[in-house]
């Protein structure tokens, strides 16, 4: 089971004290490692896939594309499902979601409307962006812990590691995810840093 260090645990790490400025410089790293941790799990997942794409298409380079883009089609199903339900939690409209952009052989894309105040904007901007990774880890954690957890049969094991394939291929950021993570993820910056400071001062 994955268990988080309390602040407590990080203040001692860190051994910097506990005086006010101790406590504002970690808090301040703590809330950067927050808002780029997605992006580099997304790098981390994105350079999987490639790997993936290297080791097979020592076979065959089309077939390596094909599979990654296409045979692990899960993957883009949760990718995409993963947008609209953060829009719909947050508020946002959402006008289009399409799994596979036809004709062009390219994967599937959500196409939104942010609305409301600035601030919720931002907010749906930032949790649409980053819900591939999000959901993409979450299930993957959780499917990974039911494979390990043993007991399978070798098709029901073939199955799983399917998924889990699928969610790494496709739980990574695209640049259009990116833009829109930055470009509304500011508005968490200062509530994290008040959190983190709140858990070590109190």
């Amino acid at each position: 089971m994955l268990t988080l260090p309390t602040m407590s645990q990080v203040i001692a790490w860190f051994g910097w004290g506990h005086g006010v400025g101790a406590l504002a410089g970690i808090s301040a790293i703590l809330t950067v490692v927050v808002i780029v941790a997605p992006v580099i799990a997304g790098l981390l997942l994105y350079g999987l896939e490639r790997a993936q794409v290297e080791l097979i298409g020592q076979v065959n380079r089309d077939f390596a594309y094909f599979f990654v883009n296409f045979v692990t089609f899960p993957g883009t199903f949760v990718h995409e499902m993963a947008h609209l339900c953060f829009g719909v939690i947050t508020g946002a409209e959402v006008n289009e979601i399409c799994m596979f952009e036809s004709g062009h052989g390219q994967l599937g894309h959500i196409s939104y409307y942010a609305r409301g105040p600035w601030f919720i904007r931002a907010v749906q901007h930032a949790l649409i962006g980053v819900a591939p990774t999000v959901v993409g880890f979450t299930l993957g954690y959780f499917l990974l812990r039911y494979i390990f957890s043993g007991g399978h049969s070798v098709l029901e094991y073939i199955g799983l590691w399917y998924l889990v394939i699928s969610l790494i291929d496709h739980s990574t950021m695209s640049d259009s995810d990116l833009e829109g993570y930055f470009q509304g993820v500011w508005i968490f910056i200062l509530p994290l840093f008040l959190l983190f400071f709140g858990l070590g001062y109190f």
